[in-house]
């Protein structure tokens, strides 16, 4: 996987199904009717597939998922140092609809509570050729596996009765009252949290009072044992409080800095809850131009994360040229063109954010609070070691306890602002998963 460059793979998830000993099915009830998986999301943050589920006590020895048809979104490099996908090669591959079994050894007793991971190994679903990406299968032999919740005290953070992090979640905040807010996402549908005095707001308040209904939001959250989550983090989109159309992406090459114009693989977004310009319109994995509009100064989302303060970088930069290869940005939209089977799609947009690029790479020397990697995916144009910050607080580990603990070699992948040069360090880090 890190010497591929994939900027997004998605699947639709239609089913999961437990079937017990005696051969009896329970149907798993998931959070959204059409949930979307985004695959290159789940290399380093866990989604909810399903949660508070009262599942009958009963010994269940197979799972099954059902899908519809995977398609992945990637480009090739050949050349060592050189941002962003070669020209012409930005393309996507796609799979068949179907499902995959999985053999599983799960007793469940009355009234037990406890979670399930559905883990996927991305690289035994695709099928590549040096760089390039000839097939992709869901079904192919040990993609999928099921781990049961919490992990062991010496892979996780994590406290006793929490189950997984639920990291960086963007959606629209349908509901809000007393210290419980829900936030609709468009493709793996809502999440209800509650707040405690642990929880951090980045927002004037600092307190649940900048939650507001119908405005954008991020939030993070722990899933706990009993099926709740807990709201630990929580930041108002940027640009205004009103609904509005999202995208989010990874940026594929290197902008045009004449036009102010750069292309991006669709990772995210949110609706519009009136008169949405995307709702049905956009797909995860799209390839979209975006035009820069008379662009304000440009933000980072940084949620409480330390950031290297430079001048001349991505914040309050005002030109495409300020913009890498690599990065993840989201807007709100002001124009839009769906892709279509002959062209790439179009937005428009006058405000830009950098967001949480999702990168797998290998561990260089592991310390606190900041650790070294190599052996990026190619379209990042970066061939020497790089250092990660990481902030107190504001950091979710899985596969380790701490972060001093990564053994140099291991494979990671990490949920990380790429700041880019000439910040120092470049990337600062929310979560890393270790292989």
């Amino acid at each position: 996987m890190t010497q591929l460059s994939i900027q997004a793979f998605t699947a639709t998830i239609t089913g999961l199904k437990l079937t017990s000993s005696g051969g009896t099915d329970f149907v798993v009830p998931l959070n959204s009717a059409t949930y979307i998986a985004e695959f290159t999301r789940v290399t380093s943050d866990s989604t909810v597939l399903a949660a508070n589920v009262l599942i009958p006590a009963d010994t269940y020895t197979q799972a099954k998922v059902t899908f519809n048809a995977p398609r992945v979104t990637f480009c090739t490099q050949a050349n060592p140092g050189v941002p962003g996908c070669a020209d012409g090669t930005l393309t996507t591959v796609s799979g068949l609809a179907g499902s995959a079994s999985i053999t599983m050894n799960l007793s469940l007793g009355a009234n037990q509570q406890t979670g399930l991971a559905l883990n996927a190994d991305l690289g035994a679903a695709l099928t590549a050729t040096g760089q390039a990406l000839t097939a992709v299968s869901l079904t192919a032999a040990n993609v999928f596996a099921i781990n049961t919740l919490p992990p062991s005290t010496t892979a996780t953070d994590l406290a006793a009765g929490q189950l997984s992090h639920v990291d960086d979640v963007m959606g629209l905040v349908t509901s809000a009252s007393g210290s419980t807010l829900t936030i609709q996402t468009s493709s793996r549908g809502s999440i209800t949290a509650t707040a405690n005095a642990s929880t951090q707001f980045n927002c004037s308040s600092q307190d649940f009072r900048c939650v507001q209904v119908n405005a954008v939001a991020i939030v993070d959250a722990i899933l706990n044992t009993g099926g709740t989550f807990t709201l630990t983090f929580y930041q108002p989109w940027p640009f205004g409080t009103s609904s509005v159309d999202v995208i989010e992406g990874v940026v594929t090459g290197v902008p045009d800095s004449v036009t102010d114009q750069f292309t991006i693989a669709v990772t995210d977004s949110v609706f519009a809850s009136n008169g949405s310009l995307l709702n049905g319109q956009l797909n995860l994995g799209d390839q979209i131009r975006v035009s820069l509009a008379t662009p304000d100064p440009f933000q980072i989302i940084s949620k409480g994360l330390l950031v290297p303060v430079v001048t001349g970088g991505f914040e309050h930069a005002t030109s495409a040229a300020a913009i890498l290869p690599g990065q993840t940005v989201a807007f709100p939209v002001t124009t839009f063109t769906a892709q279509s089977i002959a062209a790439v799609g179009a937005a428009s947009t006058s405000d830009l954010a950098l967001r949480f690029t999702r990168i797998t790479g290998v561990v260089g020397s592991s310390s606190s609070p900041v650790f070294s990697a190599t052996a990026f995916p190619p379209y990042f144009g970066l061939t020497i070691p790089q250092q990660f910050q990481t902030t107190s607080g504001r950091l979710s580990l899985d596969g380790i306890s701490n972060l001093a603990s990564i053994s140099a070699g291991n494979t990671f992948s990490s949920t990380a602002l790429y700041i880019g040069p000439p910040a120092s360090p470049m990337f600062s880090a929310q979560s890393v998963r270790t292989r």
